[in-house]
């Protein structure tokens, strides 16, 4: 019993360590890309979602890729 309840607990923790970053980019339209990627802690993958992608304003260029964390929810 006891076992069982450490592991529950390690699955637990170690679900709380995957952190939340926003992505851009530009994709291969030419289009601006914003998305929510969720990091595994574990081993680094990435699953994105919330996917917006646009055309970037008539003169106007797409800036360069980027990788941020999203701020704390206070």
């Amino acid at each position: 019993m006891t076992v069982g309840a450490v592991v529950v607990g390690v699955l637990a923790l170690a679900g709380c360590a995957d952190r939340t970053e926003a992505v851009t980019w530009t994709d291969e339209h030419g289009r601006v890309c914003t998305g929510v990627a969720v990091v595994d802690a574990g081993d680094g993958d990435r699953e994105i979602g919330s996917i917006d992608c646009d055309y970037p304003p008539a003169g106007r260029t797409p800036g360069p890729s980027t990788w941020k964390p999203l701020p704390d929810a206070d």
